[in-house]
């Protein structure tokens, strides 16, 4: 009985021990292959995803209880001849972020399927007048093709001299949003970077909500008069709400050097995305379909970053390709968290 006795005490010790290091132990993540995509919810930081904290019984919604410190990144890849490279392995990128390579990376899939989420972003200033209507049916058709009722959503804003939100909030019904484009009417100035911020605003809201792939295409000669904010403004916000920005130079073809083009290079570089040609009708069905492309192409990673501050600074992503001739699309950094 006196041996009975002291092993029902040394297994209580060992169950009372064996509680309280789970209760102080931090939680594991799950490997990558079982890890999801990403978080079912956005922090106010770019690329950081917030831990959840499991529900109370009285309260069945999740809340952000820390931060975990985790960047996400989507890419497209594309050889010389400009072709999508759909077959690469997390083996043949490299990465460094702020010059420094990250310890791992948390996971790799390639085919990204994430739900879209897409700013239409349509010049109508007098400088596009002429073009107005192919750039309607182009737009119209580009969205008929990619909105996936049960997954994806747009918005459509305008820009002339001032900012037009055309749409009240996102919305995947195709028809409406068909209707939207083709009421557009041309007159006024450009102001192209105010439009950028607005929709960077919005989609970084959305994505708050739900993993989704954020994109902005803008339809404009690139040619900013009216804007009350900088390119820089327009890089910042776009790059905080995780957006790519592809550009259809809508320069017309009798100009021979198109001052707006430099302009769109530099906002879909520091994105990820591209400058597109819509100079004439069959530029314009190309694009689109390119971008359609480009968008169900693509690949997902995630990383903890290292040495990271909390001090709000930019920084840097750069992505290298092992193999020669491949070309990296990708966002070029992202702001730390504040104190």
């Amino acid at each position: 009985m006196k041996q009975f006795t002291s092993f029902a005490i040394l297994l209580c010790l060992a169950l009372s021990t064996a509680a309280y290091s789970q209760e102080k132990l931090p939680i594991r993540p799950k490997p990558a292959a079982e890890r999801p995509l990403s978080s079912p919810a956005e922090s106010e930081t770019l690329g950081m995803l917030p831990s959840i904290a499991d529900p109370s019984p009285e309260d069945s919604v999740f809340t952000i209880s820390k931060q975990v410190d985790e960047v996400n990144l989507i890419l497209s890849v594309t050889d010389a001849r400009g072709r999508f490279v759909d077959n690469l392995t997390a083996d043949d990128l490299k990465l460094l972020d702020n010059h420094k390579s990250p310890e791992k990376w948390n996971y790799f899939q390639a085919r990204t399927n994430l739900p879209l989420s897409v700013i239409l972003a349509v010049d109508i200033s007098s400088s596009v007048r002429d073009r107005l209507q192919f750039e309607q049916k182009a737009a119209s058709t580009f969205l008929k093709h990619i909105l996936r009722k049960e997954t994806d959503e747009a918005g459509i804003v305008a820009f002339g001299s001032t900012v037009q939100e055309k749409t009240t909030g996102m919305s995947s019904d195709v028809n409406a949003l068909d209707a939207t484009i083709r009421s557009l009417q041309a007159g006024g100035e450009t102001a192209m970077y105010d439009a950028v911020v607005l929709a960077s605003h919005r989609l970084r809201a959305a994505k708050k909500r739900a993993a989704i792939r954020t994109v902005i295409i803008l339809i404009t000669d690139g040619v900013d008069t009216a804007s009350k904010g900088t390119l820089k403004a327009a890089e910042e916000a776009a790059i905080r709400s995780e957006a790519a920005i592809f550009a259809l130079d809508a320069n017309s073809i009798y100009e021979t050097d198109p001052k707006g083009r430099l302009i769109l290079e530099k906002l879909t570089r520091e994105t990820g995305g591209l400058v597109l040609s819509a100079r004439e009708n069959s530029d314009l069905k190309d694009s689109f379909s390119k971008i359609e492309k480009i968008l169900r192409c693509q690949y997902a990673l995630g990383y903890p970053p290292p040495k990271l501050e909390a001090n709000g600074s930019f920084r840097s992503i750069e992505v290298i390709s092992n193999k020669p001739g491949l070309h990296v699309h990708a966002r070029n950094g992202y702001y730390a968290p504040d104190k």
